[in-house]
């Protein structure tokens, strides 16, 4: 985070920049991983920035909580990095039906 970005004209924005970089901070170190939608609602609350669900939504689609938060399943926060694996189950099934697919076209 560069310093310009703090000095605007509105300090709720520096807050979130600044809060966004410490959870960003957090994931990286491994330290926020299975958190829920109210705990991630209880981390902003902590830096006082007031945010509900709804904007939250909204948020994740723009920086700087894009480059933290990948997705919110439910009430599940999905954090870049800890995307969950494809289950091997489904990557074992689509070879046995290309191999399939492959020797009928023979």
């Amino acid at each position: 985070m560069l310093l310009y970005e703090l000095d605007g004209p509105d300090p709720l924005l520096a807050k979130i920049i600044t809060v966004s970089d410490q959870l960003k901070s957090l994931v990286d170190k491994g330290s926020a991983k299975d958190w829920t939608l109210d705990q991630l609602l209880a981390y902003f609350q902590k830096y006082d920035v007031s945010l509900d669900k709804k904007d939250l939504y909204s948020m994740i689609k723009k920086p700087p909580l894009k480059d933290v938060i990948t997705n919110i399943q439910g009430d599940k926060v999905i954090f870049k990095g800890a995307e969950e694996p494809v289950a091997p189950d489904q990557d074992t099934n689509q070879e046995v039906v290309k191999s399939m697919a492959d020797k009928a076209m023979k």
